[in-house]
């Protein structure tokens, strides 16, 4: 199984908050971790403001096993169409729209944002958790 961690998911390896246990468990047993090129700043910032630089290092090692899928012209397009129609915060929309990359690969989608979640869900992706209020 692929897992694609937006941020909102990725911190939860690092610091310690209600998820990260299904995010550990869904790490340890995916065959894949993906994410965004975006998403390693976005992790780095939020693990280094909540948890200090030692752990912010590890962000940075953990980085080179993820499968990452880079920002082009076809990505911010399909993203920019995605925040129009889900109402999405920018990178949040950036996430899903990579997300949407993997599809034959049949991806789970981990995000603990609340309009995110239900725009991925409505586009067909398994996400974690299976369901978020």
């Amino acid at each position: 199984m692929t897992l694609y961690l937006d941020s909102s998911a990725l911190v939860k390896r690092y610091v310690a908050e209600e998820g990260s246990g299904e995010v550990l468990v869904a790490m340890k047993n995916a065959e894949v971790w993906s994410s965004c090129r975006v998403g390693f700043v976005e992790v780095v910032r939020a693990v280094g403001l909540k948890a200090g630089n030692k752990v912010s290092r590890k962000v940075k090692e953990d980085w080179l096993i993820f499968e990452v899928l880079d920002v082009d012209q076809a990505l911010v397009e399909r993203a920019a169409e995605l925040a129009i129609s889900h109402r999405l915060r920018s990178l949040d929309a950036v996430h899903l729209a990579a997300a949407l990359e993997l599809r034959d690969d049949d991806p789970v989608f981990a995000t603990w944002d609340a309009r995110l979640h239900r725009a991925a869900r409505e586009h067909g992706l398994r996400t974690l958790p299976a369901a978020l209020d």
